[in-house]
């Protein structure tokens, strides 16, 4: 009987540890994982631990100035990167559907279909909860009216479509 009960714990212990594992849909009934379930607490924590705020600022405004990557490397003089301004400002996020912004954060892809840098970080594994939660929290700051310049990082984005403002 103490086997059975030794068997018992241990197989549950190791389903329960390759359901944490998982990136979408887990059904533990504790923890949420669905993009309905998503909170602005849960965004500004994920933000953080994230470290997004290293690079698009505490106000998650970007940033004017290009910043070295990686921040302890000496920088490459053919890429400039500018962090984009991720609140919900015109010169931010404003006109990107939520969807859209879930799918730069996985994936790396603007609104518009194109590749971001790659130097920026993806979450490819990240569930909805966390993302849309990422969403919600960068929706509920106070827009900042701060335009970024464009980011260069070839072969994706090139000096003269900085230069022409594309």
């Amino acid at each position: 009987m103490r086997r059975l009960l030794v068997l018992l714990v241990g197989g549950a212990a190791a389903l329960m540890a390759c359901s944490s594992k998982s990136s979408s849909s887990g059904d533990d009934a504790g923890t949420p994982t669905g993009k309905d379930q998503a909170t602005v607490e849960q965004g500004k924590t994920s933000v953080v631990s994230r470290e997004c705020v290293k690079c698009h600022g505490q106000n998650m405004a970007g940033a004017v100035q290009p910043i070295v990557y990686p921040a302890t490397g000496t920088p490459d003089p053919n890429i400039e990167l500018y962090p984009p301004n991720l609140t919900p400002d015109a010169n931010g996020i404003m006109s990107w559907t939520d969807d859209q912004l879930a799918l730069a954060i996985r994936s790396g892809v603007d609104e518009t279909g194109l590749e971001l840098c790659p130097q920026m970080k993806h979450f490819s594994t990240m569930n909805d909860y966390e993302t849309y939660s990422i969403i919600k929290y960068l929706r509920s700051l106070p827009p900042v009216n701060q335009k970024i310049l464009r980011s260069v990082c070839p072969p994706l984005k090139t000096k003269q479509e900085q230069q022409a403002g594309k």
